[in-house]
């Protein structure tokens, strides 16, 4: 079971769940395709190699790559960025647990922080300030001006009630 949904009171729902934009992986994409590149050449080159210093160098470097990876997956997976019909709620890891929320009720301003390669790309960090000094973030997300009116939607609905 999640943190969020472990940590729903009653009558509390999940409305909307942010997702993180593609290009987090970028630099994870490019370290792969040097090592895929890198392969190949080493294919190229290995019968002429005779020194096994060569074999432990690339070894190490395809490992390098794989453990980087690996990591990038666990932070991915372990982000979770949800708003329900009390609060907007930001988690983050699997070993160690950081978390952030603001209720619904507290929110006074939503923020859009978009780079211009987030704007190529379409991906920002949207930032909701409360009363008070409350403050929660959901960074590098996919289509954050369709999630922000969708948020002052589900807010505007609070406001109702």
């Amino acid at each position: 079971m999640s943190y969020v949904t472990a940590s729903l009171s009653q009558g509390e729902e999940i409305k909307l769940r942010a997702h993180l934009h593609w290009h987090c992986f970028l630099d994870e994409w490019f370290f792969t395709l040097v090592t895929a590149f890198l392969i190949w050449v080493y294919s190229i080159v290995q019968p002429v190699l005779t020194e096994p210093a060569a074999n432990y160098g690339f070894i190490g470097f395809i490992a390098l790559d794989v453990l980087w990876v690996l990591n990038k997956w666990i932070d991915v997976l372990s982000v979770d960025m949800v708003v329900t019909n009390r609060r907007v709620i930001y988690k983050k890891g699997f070993f160690s647990l950081v978390t952030s929320e603001i209720l619904i009720s507290r929110i006074e301003a939503i923020s859009i922080e978009q780079s211009p390669m987030g704007m190529v790309f379409g991906f920002a960090d949207l930032h909701f300030s409360g009363t008070g000094t409350a403050h929660v973030a959901f960074y590098d997300i996919a289509k954050p001006h369709k999630v922000k009116s969708e948020i002052e939607y589900i807010i505007s609905q609070q406001d109702r009630r």
